[in-house]
């Protein structure tokens, strides 16, 4: 599927369907620009670029990515890398992150993605809202033997490479800061792997139960 651009006199708004899974913050921030009963239902002619660019920032999953054609500074990676756990969905990372997608595949940078945890996204490892029809369910809450850990050693900063094991985790090399439901925060770093499977008794950490579920991805 490709990427959709929406042009005005001051930028590019660019779409990516496939990583969409309709958060919405962008509807929610500039609904004169988002409108998704509109044709076309993105309209950035609607806006300045420094309001696309604080809308589209909102923007999770990192769908929405925008070309500026005033002169003003491209999207810079936040300072921190964090992930936020979703409740029953799936892993919000932001930062400097950069996937190669295989040993054919060119390697991309991102800002903001969002990582599926439930097994079942047709896009992975990223989130295609799968999550909402397979019934994967699981709170987000800090596990205690995380939130037990010492001060980690230095602070989530720096560049997050993503690398999935064939039919295992999402290996993650980097320090990132997670952030779970119950306000917890924790640090891993500077390797960890992420459960892709959706069955692991210590999300998001794996805990090899893709070996006996027979995940595949």
């Amino acid at each position: 599927m490709a990427v959709h651009r929406y042009e005005s006199k001051v930028a590019v708004v660019l779409y990516d369907a496939k990583r969409c899974i309709h958060a919405a913050e962008c509807v929610r921030g500039l609904p004169t620009v988002f409108d998704p009963q509109a044709k076309p239902w993105i309209r950035p002619e609607s806006a300045d670029a420094n309001e696309l660019a604080a809308v589209i920032r909102r923007c999770p999953t990192g769908a929405l990515t925008l070309e500026r054609k005033d002169g003003g500074a491209a999207e810079q990676p936040d300072a921190t890398n964090t992930v936020v756990i979703e409740p029953n969905g799936p892993l919000y990372l932001r930062g400097r992150v950069v996937y190669a997608g295989g040993p054919d595949a060119t390697t991309v940078e991102y800002t903001r993605v969002a990582l599926c945890r439930c097994g079942a996204s047709a896009n992975k490892p990223f989130c295609d809202g799968s999550h909402k029809k397979s019934g994967f369910t699981d709170a987000g809450a800090c596990n205690a033997r995380d939130r037990d850990k010492p001060a980690a050693a230095q602070p989530p900063t720096g560049t997050v490479n993503l690398k999935p094991v064939a039919n295992g985790p999402l290996m993650v090399e980097g320090w990132i800061e997670l952030k779970a439901t119950d306000g917890s925060t924790f640090i891993a770093g500077d390797k960890c792997w992420l459960c892709r499977c959706g069955h692991s008794k210590h999300k998001p950490f794996c805990d090899s139960s893709h070996k006996t579920v027979g995940f595949v991805g």
